[in-house]
């Protein structure tokens, strides 16, 4: 049976058998009309435009009148402003008798979404910034204060799993919603709009679904490379994407890695989520880890006593990332609230104790004499220039090269590590260990330090 013909069965399953048969002729009629037209369009107007405007547009045609029925007002008004002269003329060419309508359709949407609510906990204000996420971070936070003019969209944050991409995200979104209650925020999880998709091909209502994503102001997607290899799911992504950046829709992502690298995606997808502003999330630097294991100690779910000498030792030890920092805690919280030892007091050998299973053992234990050696030979300077004042860049380079091999393979406070380096204090040296640690990965400096640790390791 026709796609018309089955519509039509149930849209009139409670007429006469006489209505009925009226009913079908101007249905067949109607889709021949509106069949011809899209056929015209096709070809006048451009690909981008026909698929996300003129093929989702239902027709009704009753006594010589066309109504056109857009899914919303944003399409509504779109149509009106760029595409109802070329409507028009396509209907003119079919059949000049027809008057013709342009609407929104008053059909409901009765299957229920599946939709997952803004975590309470992530907001701004929650927030610990470092180096690690502060663009990431202005960013969001620029988009969030006015999404309507915001230069960034789509704006994708993508980094490694548990450095707080989905906060961040989610953190607009409650801002979003503060400044305006008229303003629709719509957060989904890939996997959920994908079950989504499916269910609705199952049900034949995907165009309920496409028009409850699009009618967002602002959309939240997580784990946005999920959607590789999932065809049908792109298909109707790319469609809703191309509506809400057409209408100026604010779009934030989520990834694990950048867009252009997501194997399986299609490169129409790539093209357009690599136009906008990506941003990578790195790992929290040191003093980051240890301002979040403060922060997250001292919360109503948490509240135990960390010094800030604690939280560095565990953030020394524990550097992955959020997640693994607050499964620390957790564990440390178990260990004191069920401690025989009342009114435990957290120092080095009851973190040692409680996190026996996450606190890295040192591999090394090495002289600090020998790690300056090593280093000032690897470098080709003196022993001395490590402990000098000296600010030439190859020789500040290998004393801080020197400082975090010191902090990782010795047991020596930051205190005394600064008074084997020409008596730098404290905050020096904690800037030169976040200054190696930040810049870890990139060749040379990874060259290096591997280099020296081999030799030390030979020693």
């Amino acid at each position: 049976m026709p796609e018309y013909l089955i519509y039509l069965f149930f849209k009139n399953k409670r007429h006469s058998k006489r209505n009925w048969a009226n009913a079908i002729i101007i249905e067949i009629i109607m889709s021949k009309t509106w069949e011809k037209c899209l056929e015209t369009l096709k070809h006048t107007v451009p690909v981008g435009q026909f698929s996300v405007w003129i093929k989702p547009l239902k027709a009704q045609e009753k006594n010589n009148t066309l109504t056109i029925l857009a899914p919303n007002e944003s399409t509504l008004k779109y149509l009106k402003k760029n595409l109802k002269q070329k409507i028009k003329e396509s209907v003119t060419r079919q059949n000049k008798n027809l008057k013709i309508l342009i609407s929104v359709t008053t059909q409901a949407t009765t299957r229920k979404h599946h939709k997952t609510p803004l975590l309470d906990e992530y907001t701004f204000e929650n927030l610990v910034l470092g180096n690690a996420n502060q663009i990431a971070y202005s960013a969001i936070y620029q988009i969030a204060q006015n999404p309507k003019l915001s230069p960034y969209n789509p704006c994708i944050v993508y980094g490694g799993s548990g450095l707080g991409k989905t906060h961040l995200m989610q953190a607009a979104g409650h801002m979003v919603k503060e400044r305006s209650t008229k303003t629709k925020v719509v957060y989904i999880p890939l996997m959920d709009f994908v079950r989504n998709i499916t269910t609705s091909l199952r049900h034949n209502t995907i165009e309920n679904i496409k028009n409850y994503y699009q009618s967002a102001d602002l959309l939240l997607v997580d784990d946005i490379h999920l959607i590789a290899g999932k065809e049908k799911s792109q298909e109707e992504f790319f469609h809703i994407f191309n509506f809400l950046f057409s209408t100026k829709k604010q779009i934030i992502f989520t990834c694990d890695q950048p867009p252009k690298n997501i194997k399986s995606l299609e490169e129409r997808l790539k093209t357009r989520f690599s136009q906008g502003l990506n941003l990578l999330l790195k790992p929290p630097e040191l003093e980051m880890r240890a301002a979040i294991l403060l922060k997250k100690a001292h919360n109503k779910k948490i509240n135990i006593n960390l010094s800030e000498d604690a939280a560095l030792y565990i953030a020394t030890n524990i550097d992955s990332n959020v997640r693994d920092l607050e499964g620390a805690l957790l564990k440390l919280k178990a260990f004191t609230d069920f401690s025989t030892t009342p009114k435990l007091i957290i120092n080095k050998e009851v973190v040692d104790t409680a996190l026996a299973d996450l606190i890295k053992p040192q591999a090394l234990n090495i002289d600090i004499n020998d790690i300056q050696k090593t280093t000032a030979k690897h470098y080709a300077i003196t022993v001395s220039d490590l402990s000098s004042k000296s600010r030439k860049q190859h020789i500040v380079i290998a004393r801080q090269m020197a400082v975090f091999i010191s902090h990782e393979l010795t047991n020596l406070s930051l205190a005394k590590i600064g008074k084997h380096f020409g008596n730098r204090d404290h905050s020096t040296v904690l800037h030169a260990i976040k200054k190696i640690e930040s810049n870890i990965e990139e060749s040379e400096i990874k060259n290096n330090y591997e280099t020296i640790k081999l030799k030390l390791s030979n020693l």
